[in-house]
């Protein structure tokens, strides 16, 4: 159990305090390493969640970003990009500044970020390349990477 409580607190660290309010605790199932003990996968109602990454934060699936964009403050975390670069972005193209229609406020250099086109449906995730002050004031240049 304490591990569920931790889980809460790494969610809350990564993705903006008060995230962890969108989920049930109890619906976690942690899977650990044989070898080291340390929590590996983390699946919520059957689906998977994540996956830990060594540095300790969490690489979400599309099934984690459906069940936080319940949350206002896990909204913070996304990119809204234009229309007509939703087939670029899919085929895991990165994304420049003029590509982006609004980008929210939680978007930090090494931050994951949740692309998502202006109709609000999930279309891929990225690593901000830079913060969300920076971009404001380019023109031009890459902002996200895609994965």
């Amino acid at each position: 159990m304490r591990e569920l409580k931790d889980i809460s607190y790494v969610i809350d660290y990564i993705f903006g305090k008060g995230v962890h309010n969108a989920l049930e605790i109890d619906k976690f199932k942690p899977v650990f390493s044989k070898r080291t003990g340390k929590i590996k996968q983390l699946f919520y109602d059957n689906f998977l969640f994540g996956s830990f990454r060594p540095n300790g934060t969490i690489a979400l699936t599309p099934a984690a970003y459906n069940i936080l964009s319940k949350s206002k403050i896990f909204k913070k975390n996304t990119a809204i990009i234009r229309e007509d670069q939703i087939s670029l972005v899919k085929n895991s193209s990165s994304i420049f500044v003029k590509n982006i229609k609004k980008l929210e406020k939680n978007v930090f250099v090494g931050s994951d970020v949740f692309i998502v086109s202006p109709k609000g449906e999930f279309i891929g995730v990225g690593k901000a390349v830079t913060s969300h002050s920076q971009i404001k004031r380019f023109k031009s240049g890459l902002c996200i990477k895609s994965r």
